[in-house]
């Protein structure tokens, strides 16, 4: 539906956020393709892209990392900007409509094996009040376990995921009031929400490829192969061994 008049912060269901548009078996996670492939659109410095500025852009980055560095664990990959998720995160901020498009929407060209998550919001007055708000869902969250309560952690899980490596978003005002989309590749799958991080010491996953600030980086390489995902030691492995 049209979105229309002042809202609150509101936030989708996590069992829309999560299973609106995302395989849970094997078989529906294929994806199409057979090389690995280094993205030329992931870039270490974010363009700024529809109606998000780079200084957001950068906020945004810093703020999920910040989140993710709060954990202690073994594979947690570095996040960067992405400007062709960007354009898929805009074209949905762009329509006003505040429901999650479809995981063929999200899809990027040059990615064609990558699935993408997304996050929406609504109402809040910038994007820290968005990820926080996001982040604030870990009161419902207990590693190993899910949701604890019964409440919403989907955007959480998300945002925490330790494969998700890139991030774009977009923002539109509707009718006044503000809404924000940000897509996530990888996007997560329901089996990946009782524990989006493997829990250990802090890279030792990737001891060769641990940054400073403790991610593994693999320099924005994707797999471009059906079943499989960057490890953190930069191979591409099959998602259900890792």
């Amino acid at each position: 539906m049209k979105i229309s008049g002042y809202f609150q912060a509101i936030f989708l269901a996590s069992t829309i956020l999560i299973l609106g548009a995302i395989p849970i078996s094997r078989n529906m996670k294929t994806r199409v393709g057979d090389i690995e492939v280094r993205d030329p659109h992931f870039k270490k410095k974010a363009v700024q892209l529809g109606s998000v500025s780079d200084e957001e852009q950068n906020l945004i980055v810093l703020m999920h990392k910040s989140y993710r560095a709060q954990v202690q664990s073994t594979n947690m990959m570095n996040l960067q900007y992405h400007a062709g998720i960007a354009e898929k995160a805009q074209a949905l901020a762009d329509t006003c409509v505040f429901a999650h498009d479809t995981a063929n929407n999200r899809s990027v060209a040059e990615l064609p094996s990558v699935y993408v998550g997304q996050n929406l919001c609504m109402g809040q007055s910038s994007w820290a009040d968005c990820i926080n708000d996001w982040a604030n869902e870990k009161n419902n969250f207990a590693y190993g376990i899910g949701s604890t309560n019964g409440g919403v952690i989907g955007h959480y899980t998300q945002m925490m995921l330790w494969k998700t490596m890139a991030i774009g978003c977009g923002f539109n005002t509707c009718d006044g009031s503000p809404l924000y989309v940000c897509n996530y590749a990888y996007g997560q799958y329901s089996n990946d929400m009782n524990a989006p991080w493997k829990s250990g010491i802090q890279c030792a996953d990737c001891p060769n490829t641990c940054t400073v600030d403790g991610f593994c980086d693999c320099g924005g390489r994707f797999c471009n192969i059906a079943y499989k995902v960057m490890a953190p030691t930069c191979e591409c492995m099959n998602w259900w061994t890792i």
